[in-house]
């Protein structure tokens, strides 16, 4: 006898770069230091960070890393810091199923190109899926 697991429903999410991401991975930037670039952001981020908390999104670009599972301590990577200081372009969003990430769109985006763009729920929620702007990771 072969069991078969149930089908699973689920959303594919297109999360974008947007201001309030790109203030996050600043915020956790500054509060790191050089010796320990760990951050306590539960217990050290601003409100306007915490009320949203979108800020772990940004785990997706591989931008923060965290220092364990529900530890609320957070770090930016070599990737959020050349993203921040140094100029390099990431992709404009990230496709997410089942909180795992599935791709990247091909457009993107620079730091400064992330203010003015606000988080859109329409659009995340729209059932709209383009699989044919979906990247794959090499």
């Amino acid at each position: 006898m072969v069991i078969v697991p149930a089908a699973k429903w689920g959303k594919v999410y297109k999360v974008k770069l947007s201001q309030h991401l790109a203030l996050s991975l600043k915020w956790i930037l500054d509060h790191g230091t050089p010796d320990d670039r760990w951050v306590d952001v539960q217990n050290k981020a601003p409100r306007w960070m915490l009320k949203s908390k979108t800020y772990p999104l940004l785990e997706h670009w591989t931008l923060i890393e965290s220092k364990g599972t529900r530890s609320g301590i957070w770090a930016a990577t070599n990737r959020g810091i050349d993203f921040v200081y140094r100029g390099s372009s990431l992709p404009e969003a990230v496709y997410i199923y089942d909180n795992r990430r599935w791709g990247f769109e091909e457009r993107e985006v620079k730091f400064r190109q992330c203010f003015g763009r606000h988080f859109d729920f329409d659009e995340l929620m729209s059932a709209q899926f383009n699989w044919a702007k979906l990247k794959k990771e090499p």
